[in-house]
């Protein structure tokens, strides 16, 4: 448990295009990316804070009754991040008063492959939700659902377990034991950005600050290449 959490912390510091460089980089493949539909519906946090959580998984069994999202976001924990399967819902299952309850529960965020509501209020939550679109329409609630099984969200499969992580580029998906093996490269990555941007600012041109040149003929005379930044 103390390696997991030592895992988010430093997962939290780093963002979503790191990992995904990082697990391009690795060759790992193990980063999934949900689908771009899948929106953040509150602003940005302050210093552009990074979701990071376990996955707690919630399914409907009829489309538009938001039953099970209330039993899941009853039963979730902190640090938890509740993922839910609509099955293709049209009305809102979830808005202000569950992600409020989320936040109070210390639940890192909420994600929707639906529509939520209760945009302005949710303005001023210290978490994140994400959906797929939004309505003012709520649905019914009066059938149960499945919790804790593996479901589709965003077009991707999202095991009870999985780390959630998202920021304002999206939601990526992966296990822990990759996620460990690729953070020290997703570390270095936005080390080195960081070390850019400074240079960038100090006057420099991006191409000054890798080998584009040199990249891009040693392509045109049909040489293994590749951009690299200093």
């Amino acid at each position: 448990m103390t390696k997991i959490r030592s895992l988010l912390r430093r997962l939290q510091a780093v963002d979503t295009a790191a990992i995904c460089d990082a697990d391009k980089g690795l060759r790992l493949n193990a980063v999934k990316v949900m689908a771009p539909r899948i929106v953040m519906r509150t602003p940005l946090q302050v210093n552009n804070k990074t979701m990071v959580g376990v996955a707690r998984t919630v399914q409907l069994i009829e489309p538009n009754d938001f039953l099970p999202v209330l039993q899941g976001l009853s039963e979730a924990k902190h640090g938890e991040v509740l993922c839910v399967d609509t099955k293709n819902s049209t009305k809102a299952v979830a808005g202000g008063l569950f992600l409020t309850e989320a936040e109070r529960k210390g639940l890192k965020g909420i994600i929707v492959d639906g529509p939520v509501r209760d945009i302005a209020t949710m303005k001023g939550s210290s978490i994140y939700c994400y959906s797929s679109s939004v309505t003012p329409y709520s649905g019914s609630i009066t059938q149960i659902g499945n919790m804790q099984v593996p479901i589709t969200c965003g077009d991707i499969k999202v095991n009870s377990g999985d780390i959630i992580i998202a920021d304002g580029d999206g939601v990526i998906v992966s296990d822990a034991d990759s996620l460990d093996e690729l953070v020290d490269v997703a570390e270095q990555i936005v080390k080195k950005e960081a070390e850019i941007f400074k240079i960038m600012k100090s006057g420099k041109s991006l191409d000054q600050c890798s080998n584009l040149h040199e990249h891009i003929q040693a392509l045109k005379k049909g040489k293994e290449s590749s951009l690299k930044f200093y």
